[in-house]
């Protein structure tokens, strides 16, 4: 298929892109800032530059990957993030020839975190902006005809440097400085890996389906406890992280458990799950 990719610099993007090609698609790889490779940089908050490029490529099916991500950035800057999170998928909905598709990848948090685990026909509460912007960009998706919905937690895995490579390495680098920090130990989050995720877009192509899905790792803990687990797997002592309930830093609320049912997508024969500790020594590897 010829498949117009957005976020491809990005986290998840750089994953999919590379799946994608090694597939045998031909990907047209947009991302906001170059990359190695085929990466072209395209802002698509420039509505008419994202207009002319969909008007060219003319793709069968587009892989929304690009938006912000930050909770507490989308909470204090709403317009902004509606900018990235929701215009573009207008355009999207407007430009693309009727034959073409979109798979776009949506949050757990458009779920209020009640009522976990959370099933795709579910009704959506965001408690915060950022799931507020994923529910409407979802809504002007599902308009058009055989559009996909992928629904997922927070990522892990490696990015192009240690630096780059996500909450994983963040916690590293606060487990060593072993300065006093805060960690939420009420929140429940479901780290999956960015292969996975990246392998799951392909397989829902590769199978023609349409609708939600939701995807996810199985391991539930909270941040303080994830770092907590990180530390016995580096064989170092954590004592200078301290949980809290809420931590102060933060503008947005978070969803208490927002875990998304997977029993869709494994039915339809996806069952793949990197264990924590296997992506952790991946990243940890980029130390060395």
């Amino acid at each position: 298929m010829k498949i117009v990719l957005t976020g491809a610099s990005g986290f998840l993007g750089r994953a999919t892109h590379q799946a994608l090609s090694q597939a045998g698609h031909q990907v047209i790889a947009l991302g906001h800032r170059q990359a190695e490779g085929a990466v072209r940089s395209l802002d698509l908050r420039d509505t008419a530059a994202w207009r002319n490029e969909l008007v060219e490529a003319n793709p069968d099916i587009v892989v929304h990957c690009a938006a912000y991500r930050d909770p507490d950035f989308c909470e204090r800057e709403q317009e902004e993030t509606r900018r990235l999170n929701v215009a573009p998928m207008c355009v999207l909905a407007d430009t693309l020839a009727a034959t073409a598709r979109i798979l776009f990848v949506s949050s757990d948090y458009v779920f209020d975190g009640e009522h976990a685990p959370y099933a795709e026909g579910d009704e959506r509460h965001p408690v915060n902006f950022y799931g507020q912007s994923k529910r409407e960009a979802e809504d002007i998706a599902m308009e058009r005809a055989d559009s996909i919905i992928l629904r997922i937690p927070l990522l892990m895995g490696c990015g192009p440097s240690f630096d780059e490579s996500g909450f994983i390495a963040k916690t590293i680098q606060a487990i060593e400085r072993e300065e006093r920090v805060e960690l939420d130990d009420k929140t429940m989050r479901f780290p999956t890996d960015i292969e996975d995720v990246a392998a799951a877009i392909g397989f829902l192509l590769q199978e023609q389906a349409a609708g939600i899905f939701h995807f996810s790792g199985p391991e539930g803990r909270t941040q303080f406890a994830w770092a907590q687990t990180l530390a016995a797997l580096m064989g170092r002592e954590a004592n200078h992280i301290q949980p809290v309930a809420a931590p102060s830093a933060r503008h947005a609320t978070r969803p208490a458990n927002s875990q998304l049912s997977t029993e869709r997508l494994r039915s339809m024969g996806f069952d793949r799950s990197t264990p924590f500790s296997e992506v952790a020594h991946r990243v940890l590897a980029l130390r060395t």
